[in-house]
């Protein structure tokens, strides 16, 4: 389990917060900082984040 407010980078929380809202069709502000998600909705979510993003967006494979 994770809590919204566990997750430390401002910038992936929002946009955690945005594809979660979707997903519930409510507003961003709607969804509280206790809000949890369990491990597989979270890998869920940052799939789709993935997903949407341009390859500009993604960062770069340290593997490469």
């Amino acid at each position: 389990m994770i809590r919204i407010r566990q997750i430390l980078d401002p910038d992936l929380r929002k946009r955690i917060l945005q594809a979660l809202a979707r997903r519930r069709g409510c507003s961003v502000g709607a969804i509280p900082d206790w809000f949890e998600l369990d491990d597989a909705d979270y890998i869920d979510l940052l799939n789709d984040l993935k997903n949407d993003a341009t390859p500009d967006e993604l960062p770069e494979d340290p593997r490469e």
